[in-house]
């Protein structure tokens, strides 16, 4: 386990507090902010080889703020292991047998589903239990999603040209592929090299028939504009553009390292109003 980044401001007295945490096989992050999810107070990422409880019990020694009390506690799992149905077709006694026969998600998984607000589909995924079991014993009350959720519910105003929102961790990204008010594609790729992740994106577009010089390119996560594979990106699509988070990180990191992040701790405005 390997911390990359931390990030602390004065929380000035603020007693409704809101915790994130972001959840996927190779990393950890968590941000503690205000209410409307606007105000960051503190933010630690870290890049994971495997997770185990010794490593849970780390990083929740690390931090002790994460122990705190806090107005909501809010989770994204952001595991590969899931799938998109439509509403009126999907079948909750049927998740765990399709995810079976796609990833062979055992009974050492949790599977988990949920209606994706707007989209009229439903998310079906794998969790490993020690990890949803370890963060339901901590978190009694909190709320969760799929990452994938969260990102195509924040896939509005999309045009006939069509959107590809790419995400970066460290070893790998997620694509949220889409076209007008269609979901194309939801899926991680684990790449090496910029040529790896120019050959994904390619690949969709020609699938697709997404034109390179048309399509919106909205990039996140671990990728600077300084990069080789920013450099390489921009060689072949014209539209680009960082898609950043809303709150003030600092001058040392650019503010789309944790868009991602981010949407999880507004998404409780929107979650809030729809209740």
């Amino acid at each position: 386990m390997k911390q990359l980044f931390h990030i602390e401001f004065e929380a000035a007295g603020d007693k409704q507090q809101v915790l994130s945490l972001r959840i996927g096989k190779q990393h950890f992050a968590f941000a503690i902010a205000n209410k409307s999810g606007l105000e960051l107070y503190q933010l630690a990422y870290y890049s994971i080889e495997e997770w185990n409880e010794k490593c849970w019990q780390e990083i929740l020694e690390s931090n002790p703020a994460i122990s705190n009390s806090f107005y909501e506690v809010l989770v994204a799992f952001d595991f590969s292991e899931s799938l998109l149905a439509p509403s009126k077709e999907f079948k909750t006694d049927e998740a765990g047998t399709l995810l079976n026969i796609t990833y062979g998600v055992n009974s050492q998984s949790t599977v988990i589903s949920e209606s994706i607000t707007g989209w009229q589909l439903n998310n079906m995924y794998a969790v490993p239990a020690e990890i949803k079991d370890g963060v339901s014993r901590k978190f009694p009350t909190a709320r969760f999603w799929h990452q994938y959720s969260l990102d195509v519910r924040n896939s509005i105003g999309v045009t006939e040209e069509g959107r590809l929102q790419v995400d970066f961790r460290k070893n790998e990204f997620v694509v949220i592929a889409t076209n007008r008010n269609n979901v194309l594609l939801t899926q991680t790729f684990e790449y090496t090299t910029p040529e790896d992740v120019l050959f994904y994106l390619l690949k969709i577009c020609n699938q697709f028939l997404l034109s390179r010089e048309r399509v919106e390119l909205q990039l996140s996560g671990l990728v600077d504009k300084q990069s080789s594979l920013y450099k390489e990106l921009y060689q072949y699509f014209i539209n680009i553009e960082f898609r950043n988070a809303q709150w003030n990180t600092g001058a040392e990191y650019p503010a789309h390292f944790f868009t991602s992040l981010n949407d999880l701790c507004t998404w409780v405005i929107h979650f809030n109003k729809e209740l």
